[in-house]
């Protein structure tokens, strides 16, 4: 923290740069690599297709999902 400090204003402004540059680049490529892994492994899939065959168990909505989290 001191090493910044002592840093001029032109110099720690670029660097603040990289660094969030750096930070938006990382999760930029980590959400592509996620939604791939996903269209490549398709999660849950198998679940869906045992659930299709027992339709005694109601449908939940997202909606539903989201307010099981607060109850």
């Amino acid at each position: 923290m001191s090493g910044l400090a002592a840093l001029d204003a032109k110099c720690s402004s670029r660097l603040g740069l990289i660094t969030i540059s750096y930070y938006l680049w990382t999760t930029f490529v980590a959400v592509v690599v996620g939604i791939i892994m996903v269209s490549i492994i398709h999660p849950g899939g198998a679940a869906q297709k045992e659930d299709s065959e027992d339709s005694s168990k109601p449908i939940m909505s997202s909606a539903d999902a989201l307010l099981d989290l607060i109850r």
